[in-house]
C-alpha cells in the first residue's frame, strides 16, 4: 500500500497528498491561480475584505453573547451560593 494519495482538488485544483492510514493531507501544493485584468483583482480584493469584515462582525457579536451567558451563569451561582452560605460547593477534585 502506498504511503500516501495523490488526490486532486476538485474545488481549486490543488495536489494534495493524502496519508492512507490516517486519512491527513500530509502536503499540499496550490495551483498559482493565472493573472486576470486589474478589475477582476480588484474586484477579488473587495469581496475578500467584505467576508472578513462579515465575519468579524459575526465574532464580535459572539463575544458579546458569550459574555452575557456568562454573566447569567454567575449570577444564578451567585444567588444560589447567597440562599444556601453553610453549603460548600462541589470540589472536582473530590471525585477521584
Amino acid at each position: 500500500m502506498p504511503e500516501a494519495l495523490d488526490v486532486t482538488c476538485a474545488c481549486c485544483g490543488a495536489l494534495l497528498k493524502v496519508d492512507t492510514e490516517t486519512g491527513a493531507v500530509v502536503w499540499s501544493e496550490v495551483k498559482k491561480a493565472t493573472p486576470k485584468d486589474f478589475d477582476d483583482l480588484v474586484h477579488r480584493v473587495h469581496e475578500h475584505k467584505s467576508e472578513l469584515d462579515e465575519k468579524f462582525a459575526r465574532s464580535v457579536q459572539q463575544t458579546r453573547s458569550q459574555k452575557s451567558i456568562l454573566d447569567k451563569k454567575f449570577e444564578e451561582a451567585r444567588k444560589r451560593a447567597s440562599e444556601n452560605p453553610n453549603v460548600k460547593p462541589p470540589n472536582p477534585f473530590d471525585y477521584e
